[in-house]
């Protein structure tokens, strides 16, 4: 995606142009009971027309910024403010609860907290909103099919909202605000569930409301949608430490604050373009081409910004206790909803002990409803599910539960205690251990998360991407010998990713299973050995990552709704075959490639 794909670019030092809709003025925030401030000092700014992306670490301020400028704060949620948030002319951190409706939306994280949960049908979800703000039914239904279409969900209109995937929720949720044509569009990770297709239509909406003079801040983990951004502000603890275009500010973010930056951005630092551009892959995969010829420093020291991150330095996840080898077995195996849907047809897959699959898919082709079979929380309407020989319709959930641990997408489906600590204390309580045992696994899990610090605080009191992190300490705390992962690196920064891999790698090395469900393409590629996708409830391809990303796959892939990792699409503009999964092997190809021409 090019940076200047949907607008004119502005320049110089990253200053939005005047009469901005958007106008944050030396913006302070302050939760009750917190010693350092979430935000402090923010002052930029967004026109008419700008899209404006919001990138930094887990905790960095991002979703506050964005509950300020929708005047969620302090009228929502409570904190003190310095300073002032303006949008469309209204002073949103003073504002009337009314003064607002119908000039700032919001898109939050999760499609829960977005849905009225009181509508049958995606359109009656779409028009909700529409109705409370007295549009005429005329224009309503216009809208409604503008929006379904542009998301790419029109085939979902008469579905009923909470029967849809999260994917497909998170696409309603996005439609139910995007039609409500507001002046300020504030996005919260709005495609943190999405596959990649759904994540550029949502990408390609935001430019076409761009280019209708819609203001757009999208708070954003995806580098690709970063990418597409026309300017974009990092934050670093409550700070803004970099704005202006994407490449640039992700790079200089990775020099000041040891971020790590974007494959995309990484890589075209090594082929020593401007850093504008990292975002246009014919052009980073050029540079590349042109340094690997004539510069022996593209494959070895060559400069790129912010490579050495910030390793999270957490223990190493290690196994509470010994457990036998355990196979499953997954044999034409069919799933058939009440209303008739048909979301697994005949499915066969084998995983051996010490395996890592990672299946992937477009959002509703059936990935959820095949790993629920696992833990028995649905059981087949045809063929069956072996774990270890054994059915899994001959044993209960509870039971299942002892072997085969299963981590949500939605972790707030999964979280009820009061603390952290009694969260992921919870399951090896109820596995009947000795308290010496469950201290010591969940303290273990704590750590390999990175929250042994948070152990006595409220798991509502965290951010999505930290209650992601409890609810998988949970499940590792009881130490399965097979672990399930539906969707876990959803909203994570560079760290919680590499926590999560860590993981991963630390099953496969005890010879215990992981099956993965993932969008993040360079998640699957540099953690999992073997990449299952699915397209429409059925098995298309099986195989190591290099084949299943290699160009000559490129068509199944897109019939599917993935795209493969950035080291691939460059590795194919580059003729590598099989392709490259991470920069540092892409620029070794390279300059084997130069050695031996």
């Amino acid at each position: 995606m090019s940076v200047a794909a949907d607008a004119p670019l502005p320049t110089g030092s990253g200053e939005a142009p005047a009469a901005a809709p958007i106008s944050v003025e030396r913006l302070t925030v302050r939760y009750p009971g917190r010693k350092t401030p979430s935000l402090e000092a923010i002052e930029f700014a967004v026109a008419a027309g700008e899209r404006v992306g919001v990138a930094g670490r887990t905790g960095a301020g991002k979703s506050t910024l964005g509950l300020a400028v929708a005047g969620f704060i302090p009228r929502v949620v409570r904190a003190r403010l310095e300073g002032r948030a303006v949008v469309d002319g209204i002073d949103a951190t003073t504002a009337a609860s009314g003064a607002l409706l119908g000039r700032v939306g919001i898109v939050f994280a999760t499609p829960a907290n977005q849905l009225s949960a009181s509508k049958l049908t995606v359109r009656e979800e779409l028009a909700f909103g529409l109705e409370n703000l007295g549009v005429p039914r005329d224009e309503m239904d216009g809208r409604i099919d503008r929006t379904l279409d542009q998301l790419g969900i029109t085939h979902l209109a008469e579905r009923e909202p909470f029967a849809l995937s999260g994917g497909e929720q998170q696409r309603v949720a996005i439609a139910s605000i995007v039609a409500m044509g507001t002046n300020v569009l504030v996005l919260d990770e709005p495609t943190a569930q999405l596959d990649p297709a759904g994540t550029t239509a949502v990408a390609d909406l935001l430019g076409s409301l761009a280019r209708s003079g819609t203001a757009v801040l999208c708070i954003e983990h995806d580098a690709s949608v970063l990418g597409g951004m026309d300017r974009c502000l990092v934050l670093e603890a409550g700070r803004s430490i970099a704005l202006d275009l994407p490449g640039i500010a992700l790079a200089e973010a990775g020099d000041i604050a040891h971020l790590l930056p974007p494959t995309l951005v990484r890589l075209a630092a090594a082929a020593g373009i401007d850093l504008a551009r990292a975002f246009d892959e014919p052009a980073v995969a050029e540079g590349l081409r042109a340094r690997a010829t004539t510069d022996a420093t593209v494959a070895q020291d060559a400069p790129v910004p912010g490579t050495a991150g910030s390793a999270p330095g957490s223990p190493v996840w290690v196994p509470g206790r010994d457990r036998p080898p355990v196979t499953v077995a997954i044999k034409d195996l069919v799933h058939r909803y009440p209303t008739g849907v048909e979301a697994v047809r005949g499915v066969s897959l084998t995983i051996a002990p010490g395996e890592a699959i990672a299946i992937l898919g477009q959002n509703g082709s059936g990935k959820t409803t095949l790993v629920k079979h696992l833990n028995g929380l649905l059981r087949p309407n045809g063929g069956e599910v072996l774990i270890d020989g054994t059915s899994t319709e001959d044993r209960t959930v509870a039971d299942l539960a002892r072997t085969v641990g299963f981590v949500f997408q939605n972790p707030d489906d999964q979280l009820f205690e009061r603390s952290v600590s009694r969260e992921v204390s919870f399951g090896p309580r109820n596995l009947g251990l000795p308290a010496a045992d469950v201290n010591r696994l969940v303290a273990g899990s704590l750590a390999a998360v990175g929250l042994d610090t948070a152990a006595a605080t409220n798991p509502y009191d965290l951010d999505l991407s930290r209650r992601k992190l409890v609810a998988l300490a949970g499940i590792l705390a009881m130490d399965p010998a097979v672990l399930v992962l539906d969707e876990p690196t959803t909203g994570q920064d560079a760290d919680g990713v590499e926590r999560v891999g860590a993981i991963v790698a630390a099953f496969r090395a005890a010879g215990r299973s992981v099956v993965a469900i993932t969008h993040d393409m360079e998640f699957a590629a540099a953690d999992f050995g073997r990449i299952v996708v699915m397209r429409a409830g059925e098995v298309v391809a099986d195989g190591p990552p290099d084949e299943i990303f290699a160009a000559a796959n490129r068509a199944l892939l897109a019939s599917t709704g993935l795209t493969p990792p950035p080291t691939a699409r460059i590795s194919a503009l580059l003729g590598l075959d099989p392709p490259a999964l991470d920069p540092a092997t892409l620029l070794a190809a390279l300059r084997a490639r130069r050695l031996t021409a």
